[in-house]
């Protein structure tokens, strides 16, 4: 004879102080951090072009307003009657969602420079040397390969604007604050977002770049540990 289950949730009374502490103690969407290093040979041939990271790799970082934790599915299979009548979806595969990174342009234009050169890169568009040669309509590509393209020092790092003060808190009785950190995998410029630009009431230029990447790996850890 079939017995049904009476083990589920059973209701009790939440006081003030846990319900604010389990539940309004909560993240902000506004403190993040990103890192956007390309890898050498592409940090070379932006050099050759005037553009350096390293003196301005921090200040385009900064400029990043806004990005987005990444998403991902797993792709499924739909196998039926394996049992009768019922239908299940087995997983084959995890697919990652690109990761949109959207920044405003100072007036040097240095994160325009930096990802049209990465594209120009991979594109192979440093194949014939000066690049005025690609106003010739019967300019050709030649891609370069993913290993001198692909950057594993892309990351995205999501933390609180109490993280400076782990002592403080710590004496306090407070919880110790997390940071969340998304390192991606063979990580490169995909896309460029066109860009308008209009007459009219002036506004802060901002510029968007679509990365895709392999895989993504999550640290977390405390504030401290970082």
């Amino acid at each position: 004879m079939a017995t049904t289950n009476s083990s589920g949730p059973s209701s009790r009374r939440v006081g003030t102080f846990e319900f604010i502490y389990r539940v309004l103690n909560v993240a902000q969407t506004s403190v993040f951090l990103v890192k956007l290093q390309p890898p050498g040979p592409v940090a070379s041939y932006l050099s050759s072009r005037g553009i350096s990271y390293g003196a301005k790799g921090e200040s385009i970082e900064l400029a990043c307003h806004q990005t987005s934790l990444p998403g991902h599915a797993l792709q499924t299979h739909e196998v039926r009657n394996d049992y009768r009548g019922v239908t299940e979806r087995m997983p084959y595969r995890k697919q990652y969602q690109d990761l949109s990174f959207s920044f405003y342009v100072d007036n040097e234009y240095g994160v325009i420079e930096m990802f049209e050169g990465w594209i120009d890169y991979i594109a192979g568009m440093n194949q014939q040397g000066d690049l005025n040669d690609y106003v010739n309509p019967y300019a050709q590509y030649r891609m370069n390969y993913p290993t001198d393209y692909r950057s594993d020092s892309v990351y995205v790092t999501k933390f609180e604007k109490n993280a400076g003060h782990i002592g403080r808190l710590a004496s306090l009785g407070d919880t110790v604050p997390y940071q969340i950190q998304y390192n991606f995998v063979g990580a490169y410029p995909i896309s460029i977002n066109s860009t308008p630009v209009q007459y009219g009431t002036p506004d802060v230029l901002k510029y968007t770049v679509n990365m895709t990447y392999l895989r993504y790996v999550i640290d977390r850890r405390t504030a401290q540990q970082f």
